[in-house]
């Protein structure tokens, strides 16, 4: 929501995989680096152990060779070969010219996996990943070395085929490997197989209020205490990075966190000044805003949250600029070291669930951590009845990428908001829900607050409702993390 909240919406209504990716230098030459542009972190290794297999070992445990898979575009071009780069796996390696090769494999178990293609070129080369029937991203192979590309993946059990198919082409393939990922311990909270942990690994359900810290900082303090007496387990909180708002200050943010961890409540943070701005400068004043106060957001990633902007990018039908916009500033949060679990919200003031079921798979495949989360805002369009509420949280759930409801209301706009179904849906299928809003809501959003003042000495029906539904509220459903 926005200041005075009027929303101005267009009534225009796989296997899942979350990608981190890495590079090892395997048979580098001296001198030899790879191309700047395809590091998301680079390490040297040892060279992978070079095996000469007979043509009935098609895979070898877990690793699957192109050229007996024999899996490729038959265009008179692509070809089995061992002649051109010495030091292949197996008997030789696919090289691919044009259109595509992929290897086929089976896993036991659903989970996130982590992939391995072994590539080599004459010299530097773009092409593209694809995982059964999706892309997964870009395949840099740096040239005139065996270059180990690894992505953590997340599987359902069973068949999958994993694959290139050419930008540039000329490529070389040699095999892929598939092992289930090993989580390492955390200090904070982080993001696995479509599920929120807290960092002592236990699975985070949000319950939770939003706080409109931007526009009553004096309040803020006291409103997270009431929310917390009455047992949510967390909070969202709007900041302004000055742009439209007067800038929310570090020491300002160290008092919210420092209020939220004494109540043991889980803190979201988010910049409110681009609500339902198309400029992508926008989205990058608010990327640079968190980069200000990155140590101290990674001093607290145990309790905090980093959602980018509120509803940046409110005209629809606009999914490739929210994908490539938020695919550079996670990176850009990453790359600058900012460590906390990142939420992003969809496109149309956060109720185009069109662009997020199509594209989060593309946008958290930007994390090289796999720790991005996507928030859908439900009011009178993605919530406006039973059908649309269900349809878009079982398509999301499809996807195998972690969301929640980081907005919602009971009515928006003049039009109801199915709230029942939302709360029900979000308890049934282990989805967080944070409603909208603690208090201080002017105009036609005036019965969105959910306390009569800021104490909470009494709740307003919505406010009533969000907790108390017998099963589906916040009482009954709400765990701390710690």
């Amino acid at each position: 929501m926005r200041k005075n909240y009027k929303k101005i919406l267009s009534l225009a209504a796989s296997t899942a995989a979350f990608v981190s990716m890495t590079f090892a230098s395997v048979f580098a030459f001296s001198g030899q680096k790879a191309h700047a542009a395809a590091i998301t972190s680079y390490q040297q290794t040892t060279a992978f152990e070079t095996t000469t297999s007979s043509e009935s070992n098609s895979k070898s445990g877990n690793r699957y060779e192109f050229e007996y898979a024999n899996r490729y575009e038959q265009n008179g071009q692509n070809r089995i070969e061992n002649s051109k780069f010495p030091g292949y796996s197996g008997s030789g390696y696919l090289y691919l010219e044009s259109g595509w090769g992929e290897v086929s494999f089976s896993v036991s178990n659903s989970g996130n996996y982590k992939v391995t293609i072994v590539t080599n070129a004459d010299s530097y080369k773009e092409n593209f990943l694809y995982l059964d029937d999706n892309s997964v991203g870009t395949l840099h192979t740096s040239g005139n070395k065996w270059e180990a590309f690894t992505q953590t993946v997340y599987l359902t059990a069973g068949e999958h085929k994993y694959g290139v198919s050419t930008d540039w082409g000329y490529t070389a393939l040699d095999y892929v490997i598939v092992e289930p990922e090993s989580i390492s311990s955390t200090n904070g909270m982080y993001v696995r197989n479509g599920k929120l942990y807290d960092a002592d690994g236990n699975e985070f359900l949000m319950r939770g209020i939003n706080v409109a810290h931007a526009w009553y900082p004096n309040e803020t303090q006291t409103s997270i205490n009431a929310i917390a007496d009455r047992g949510a387990n967390c909070v969202r909180v709007v900041l302004a990075d000055g742009t439209q708002w007067n800038k929310t200050q570090r020491s300002e943010v160290e008092n919210i966190i420092s209020w939220c961890e004494s109540r043991g409540l889980i803190c979201i943070l988010e910049v409110h000044d681009h609500t339902g701005y198309d400029d992508v400068s926008r989205l990058n004043n608010a990327v640079n805003y968190w980069l200000e106060i990155k140590d101290l957001m990674n001093a607290h990633k145990k309790y905090v949250i980093l959602n980018i902007a509120n509803e940046w990018l409110g005209t629809w039908n606009n999914a490739s600029t929210w994908t490539s916009a938020y695919q550079s500033a996670i990176r850009t949060l990453r790359d600058a070291g900012i460590e906390n679990v990142i939420m992003i919200d969809t496109s149309g003031y956060g109720q185009e669930t069109s662009t997020c079921i199509n594209n989060s798979q593309s946008v958290v495949s930007a994390d090289n951590t796999g720790n991005t989360m996507i928030s859908i805002h439900m009011y009178s369009v993605a919530g406006k009845d039973a059908a649309t509420v269900k349809n878009n949280i079982d398509s999301m759930l499809s996807t195998g990428v972690c969301f929640c409801i980081g907005e919602f209301g009971n009515w928006q706009n003049g039009a109801d908001v199915d709230e029942t179904t939302i709360m029900q849906q979000c308890t049934d299928k282990s989805i967080g829900y944070i409603a909208w809003s603690w208090y201080g809501n002017s105009g036609i959003d005036l019965s969105l607050d959910i306390a009569n003042d800021w104490q909470g000495s009494s709740l307003t029906e919505w406010g009533n409702y969000v907790f108390y539904a017998n099963g589906i509220g916040i009482k009954d459903t709400s765990r701390l993390a710690y």
